[in-house]
Parts: C-alpha cells; sequence; structure tokens
C-alpha cells in the first residue's frame, strides 16, 4: 500500500483530503503541530508530530513516503504581525520541498486562486496573470511568493503538481479557511448586513469534497510541473445571496454597502483587534479591496487531463446546510 505525507492534515481542507486518501486506500501519515481530537482521521492514519517551519521534523517525517500532499498554510484575514503568512507560506513550502527533494519524491503542492491574482470578467487559466492589480491581502501576497518558490523548483526538474483551488466551501468545522461556509450560515440566522459595493463581481465556488479528490487525481495523473485549477461553478455576490435565498426562504439583504463605509467599518474591527489578543475582526480594509475584483477561473484542464469533478453550487448549499443542521425537510423547498 502507497504511503502518503499529508502535511495541514487538522485543518479544513487538509481532513477532507485525508478522508478522501483514506477512501482510495492509501497508508496516510499525517502531519500535526500538536495532537488531534479523538476520532479527526479514519482508522489507521499514523499523526506525526511537527511543524513545516521545522525542517527536521519533516525529513524524520517523511521517512518511507512515496509523495507529499503539502496542503498546511497560514490561512487567515488577519494577524497581528503579518510576517507569519510568509513564514509559514512561504518558508514553510521551502522547507516542504527541501525535505521531499532529498527523497526525490511527488509534491502536490496546494496552492490558491488568490496566487493567479484578480481576474477580469472572463475565466482565467492557470497561467493568469495580472501584472495591473497588486495583490490584495497578505495571504495571497505570501501564496504568490511561495509558488514563486515551488516554480523555482520544478524548473530545476523536481516532480511537483500544484494545484489552485478556488473559493472553497462545504461541511467542515468553521476556520478562517471556510468563509464560505460561515457564510451560508450567518445568512440563515440574518447576520449579513448587506451587499458589499455592486456585488457583481463573480467568484469560482469550489466544494470542499471535489477540491479533495483533485488533489488525489493530481497525485496520481498529474503530470510534473504542470498545475490545475481545482475550481466550481461561478457566481456573483448577488446570484449567490439570491440563491441563497431560493433554497432557505430566508430573504436576501438589499441595503448596498458602498465600499468606502466598509473600510471605515473594517478599521474598527482593526483597531479592536489590536488592543485584544482574543479578538478576531470580522472585516480588515484588506478583505474589503479583495471584493473590489473578479476571481473567476476555469477548470478545463483538470477536467480534460485529471478527470476532475464538479458539484453544482445549488447541491452544495444544500449539503453544506444540512451539515449545519440547517437543511430543509424533504417536503419543503426552504428553511423557514
Amino acid at each position: 500500500m502507497k504511503k502518503i505525507f499529508i502535511t495541514g492534515a487538522t485543518g479544513y481542507l487538509g481532513e477532507a483530503i485525508c478522508q478522501e486518501a483514506h477512501r482510495r486506500g492509501y497508508a496516510i501519515r499525517a502531519l500535526c503541530r500538536r495532537e488531534p481530537a479523538a476520532g479527526m482521521f479514519p482508522e489507521g492514519v499514523e499523526v506525526c508530530r511537527g511543524d513545516i517551519t521545522d525542517l527536521s521534523s519533516l525529513a524524520r517525517a517523511l521517512q518511507d513516503c512515496a509523495a507529499v500532499i503539502h496542503a498546511a498554510g497560514l490561512v487567515s484575514i488577519w494577524r497581528r504581525d503579518p510576517v507569519d503568512f510568509y513564514r509559514i507560506n512561504v518558508e514553510g513550502t521551502e522547507n516542504v520541498l527541501r525535505a521531499a527533494g532529498e527523497k526525490k519524491i511527488r509534491v502536490v503542492y496546494t496552492s490558491s486562486f488568490f496566487a493567479l491574482g484578480p481576474t477580469s470578467a472572463a475565466p482565467a487559466n492557470e497561467s493568469w496573470q495580472n501584472p495591473n492589480v497588486p495583490f490584495p491581502t497578505h495571504y495571497a501576497r505570501s501564496k504568490a511568493l511561495a509558488l514563486q518558490k515551488v516554480k523555482s523548483w520544478i524548473v530545476e526538474g523536481y516532480d511537483i503538481v500544484p494545484v489552485y483551488p478556488a473559493l472553497i466551501y462545504g461541511p467542515g468545522k468553521a476556520t478562517q479557511g471556510n468563509h464560505i461556509t460561515q457564510m451560508i450560515a450567518d445568512y440563515v440566522h440574518r447576520k449579513i448586513p448587506g451587499i458589499l459595493g455592486s456585488g457583481e463581481q463573480r467568484w469560482t465556488f469550489s466544494y470542499v469534497t471535489d477540491v479533495a479528490q483533485g488533489h488525489l487525481l493530481a497525485l496520481e495523473k498529474g503530470e510534473p510541473g504542470e498545475g490545475y485549477i481545482l475550481g466550481g461553478e461561478d457566481a456573483s455576490l448577488l446570484e449567490f445571496l439570491e440563491l441563497l435565498e431560493t433554497v432557505t426562504g430566508v430573504k436576501r439583504p438589499r441595503r448596498r454597502i458602498p465600499f468606502a463605509a466598509a473600510k471605515a467599518a473594517a478599521c474598527v474591527e482593526e483597531f479592536r483587534a489590536r488592543w485584544s489578543s482574543a479578538y478576531i475582526p470580522r472585516l480588515t480594509r484588506e478583505v474589503v479591496d479583495v471584493y473590489k475584483y473578479h476571481w473567476r477561473f476555469s477548470s478545463q484542464k483538470a477536467i480534460t487531463q485529471l478527470g476532475y469533478t464538479r458539484t453544482p453550487l445549488k447541491v452544495g448549499i444544500l449539503k453544506t446546510l444540512e451539515s449545519l443542521g440547517l437543511a430543509p425537510p424533504e417536503n419543503r423547498n426552504t428553511i423557514l
């Protein structure tokens, strides 16, 4: 049985990747910074304590592994010290590449659509770069820098397959990497105050199970050095809220929130976070900037070359609602 090493296994996406790898019959060694909660992983998953910022722990953990799925990273809208994004997402990735490169084993690297930059209204592919718009967040900048490092290793001949998940959502624990699932819960509980900007910028949504399967497909079928976007349906924020209104029966907000007003509110949130180490802002000025652009990507290459499949957005939302305990009864079309 082929053994694979998975970093970020306790995260939202990493846990889904572990589940899919187990379903496909792989032996799994999962990197964990601390002891995972009981029952988090399928039976037989080997837990290995370590950290991607500690190269020596990676070298030990990779013993007798045939491949690596590097899904670990700092996904957050806020850090008191932004250096954390670069230490984990850039330097940590370089450590994984060094450890795997010494053993000459394949690495599937979890990049991000953010690393490719904002798009036009038309879907972009894996070669997309936007030289006219700066990366809006420290997270996006760190992932773009990490991707540059990955590509330099690819040029040197190492067996690395980058994948680019789009905006991930679906069942799973609430984390800052699961922003859309939290948005769905907030919508049902009427906690969304309005539509940011025009609401017309388009995003590509990725159902978490599809993305997990896409990682294993990239491991099994991906061409060395090739990258694959793992997306799904796209929709504008307005269309997304209209779909939520249709499936839940909860009226969507009609108020439009100008970007300037949102930035003022974000300043207050950031001020609170600077004064309280336990407080995480619900909005930052960087996040407001994200909503000014299209983030629309095509998964055609992954579909054609890997056999990647996509869950329809409406189906994915219904499954997410069910996981939150908010699914409508079978004999009704709405929650309320």
